[in-house]
C-alpha cells in the first residue's frame, strides 16, 4: 500500500469514530405516568383495531368499511404513503456506490479520393462496454438514510392519524344523524302533544271558561315545534350528506336506516398501561420520529467539520465487434480516491452545529409537550365519560319524571283542575328534559370516540 493510500485509510478510520451518532434526546420519566389516574384499578386492554365494532351497531360498522375502502383522502392517503415508500427506497440505494453500464458503437466511413478517383475507402464500427461506480460523500450516507428512516415512519405515523380522525369523524357524524332523528321523533311528539293542549285551549275558549290568551300561546307554542321539525330534517340531509361524503357517493345514492341512539351501546374502555401509548398512538409516533430526524441533522451538519472523501472507480473495453469483446477486448481501468479538507470557513460550521444542537433541543421540548398533552388528553376523557354516564341516567330519571308531570298537568287541565300555566310549564319541562337527555347520550358516544381515538384506536406501528 502506498503512502498516500496509507493516509487516506487513516484518515477514514478516524473520521468514522469521529462522526458517531448524536445520543437521543429522552423522555424526563416524569413525563410517564405509571398509572392513568382514572379507572387505574380496572382491567387493562387496548381498543381493538376496529374498535368502532364496540358499539355494536352493524349499520356504523358497514358505514365505516365502507368508507376505508372508497374514501378518497384515505385513498389520496394510501398513494402518499407508497410515495414516502418509494423515497426510503431510494435513500438505501443510495447508501451503496452507484453503478453505470453502458454498451454502444460508434460507427465511422472514411473515403479517400484522386482526381475524383476512390484511392481507398474503410468503415469502422468498434464496440464499447463502460462500467463505472461513484461513491460520493461516504461520511454523509449513516445520517442521510438514517434521517430517511426517520421522515419515513413520520408519514406512516401521519397516515395512520389521517385515518384514525376520518373513522372517528365517520363515528361522530353517524351519532349525529341518529341524535338528528331522535329529535325528530321527539319534536314529532311535541308537535302531537302541542297539537292536543292547543284543542283543549281553544275548546275551553269557545265554552267560555277560558281567556283567549291561553289559545294565543298554544298556538305560538305548537308552531315552534313545527319550525324546530323542519329544521331537524333539514339537518338531517346535511348530515347524510357528509356521511355520503366520507364514502366518496353523492347523497342522492346514500341512505341509512338508523334511527336512534337507543340502537347504540356505551362500550367501556379500559386502556393498558400509559407507557404503552408512545408506541400506539400515531402523533406521539410522529412526534418522536421528527426528534430522531432531527438528531440525523446534527450528525449530517458535524460531517462538514471532516473531509470529503469520495471513490470513483471506471473500466471500458472497445473491440471491433461483439464476440471479440466477449473473448479479447483493449480494456482500461481507473480507480481514483478524492479527500477534501476544508480548512478556514470563519466559524460557519461551528455556528452551523450549535444552531443544529439548538433546534434538536426545541423538537425535544416539543416531543415532550406533545406526549404530556396526549397523556393529560386520555386521563381528562377518562373522567368526562364517568361523569358523563351518570349525567345520562340522571337525565334518563329526570325524562320519565318529566313525561309523568305532564301527563297529570294535560289530564288535570282537560277536567279544569288545573290552569293553562301549570301545562305549559311541564310542557316546555318535558320538550327541555327530551333533549337534554339525547344531548348527553350523544355527548356520552363522542367521548367514547374520543377516547378511542387518543389511545390510537388500536393502532400499532409495523416493526
Amino acid at each position: 500500500m502506498n503512502k498516500h493510500a496509507q493516509l487516506l485509510t487513516i484518515t477514514l478510520a478516524g473520521v468514522l469514530a469521529a462522526c458517531s451518532s448524536t445520543e437521543l434526546p429522552e423522555l424526563p420519566a416524569s413525563d410517564v405516568p405509571e398509572t392513568w389516574a382514572f379507572n387505574a384499578t380496572a382491567e387493562q386492554a387496548w381498543p381493538a383495531t376496529d374498535w368502532w365494532s364496540a358499539f355494536e351497531n352493524p349499520e356504523l360498522s358497514e358505514t365505516i368499511e365502507q368508507v376505508q375502502l372508497t374514501n378518497l383522502d384515505l385513498q389520496i392517503n394510501q398513494r402518499n404513503l407508497r410515495s414516502a415508500q418509494i423515497a426510503l427506497e431510494e435513500a438505501g440505494f443510495d447508501l451503496l456506490p452507484t453503478p453505470v453500464i453502458e454498451l454502444g458503437s460508434s460507427p465511422s466511413y472514411r473515403d479517400s479520393r484522386i482526381d475524383g478517383e476512390s484511392l481507398r475507402s474503410t468503415s469502422n464500427s468498434p464496440i464499447s462496454l463502460g462500467a463505472s461506480a461513484s461513491y460520493n460523500n461516504i461520511l454523509s450516507k449513516p445520517a442521510s438514510y438514517e434521517q430517511a428512516v426517520a421522515n419515513y415512519d413520520s408519514d406512516v405515523a401521519r397516515a395512520a392519524d389521517v385515518a384514525l380522525n376520518t373513522l372517528a369523524t365517520t363515528a361522530s357524524s353517524y351519532f349525529q344523524l341518529l341524535l338528528t332523528r331522535d329529535k325528530i321523533t321527539s319534536t314529532q311528539q311535541n308537535v302531537t302533544n302541542a297539537q292536543a293542549i292547543y284543542e283543549i285551549a281553544q275548546a275551553r275558549v269557545d265554552a267560555g271558561v277560558a281567556i283567549p290568551i291561553e289559545a294565543l300561546q298554544q298556538q305560538i307554542a305548537l308552531e315552534r315545534e313545527r319550525l324546530n321539525l323542519q329544521s331537524f330534517e333539514q339537518d338531517d340531509l346535511a348530515i347524510r350528506s357528509a356521511l355520503a361524503l366520507l364514502t366518496g357517493q353523492s347523497v342522492q345514492d346514500f341512505a341509512l336506516s338508523g334511527q336512534s341512539l337507543d340502537e347504540v351501546a356505551v362500550p367501556t374502555i379500559t386502556p393498558g398501561l400509559p407507557s404503552e401509548l408512545l408506541n400506539r398512538r400515531p402523533d406521539l409516533v410522529q412526534a418522536e420520529a421528527g426528534l430522531r430526524s432531527t438528531r440525523a441533522s446534527v450528525d449530517l451538519v458535524k460531517t462538514a467539520l471532516f473531509p470529503q472523501i469520495s471513490l470513483n472507480a471506471s473500466s471500458s473495453a472497445t473491440s471491433s465487434s461483439l464476440s471479440e469483446l466477449l473473448s479479447s477486448p483493449d480494456s482500461v481501468l481507473t480507480v481514483n480516491a478524492s479527500l477534501v479538507q476544508l480548512l478556514l470557513d470563519n466559524g460557519q460550521r461551528g455556528r452551523d452545529i450549535e444552531q443544529a444542537q439548538l433546534t434538536l433541543e426545541n423538537s425535544l421540548d416539543s416531543y415532550r409537550s406533545t406526549v404530556i398533552s396526549a397523556f393529560n388528553e386520555v386521563d381528562v376523557l377518562l373522567n368526562n365519560l364517568q361523569l358523563l354516564a351518570a349525567q345520562t341516567d340522571v337525565a334518563l330519571q329526570n325524562l320519565e319524571s318529566a313525561e309523568e308531570s305532564f301527563r297529570i298537568a294535560q289530564t288535570r287541565y282537560e277536567e279544569g283542575v288545573a290552569d293553562f300555566q301549570t301545562v305549559l310549564t311541564s310542557q316546555n319541562t318535558l320538550f327541555d328534559t327530551r333533549n337534554s337527555y339525547l344531548d348527553r347520550k350523544q355527548a356520552q358516544l363522542n367521548a367514547t370516540v374520543a377516547l378511542f381515538q387518543a389511545l390510537g384506536g388500536g393502532w400499532q406501528m409495523p416493526q
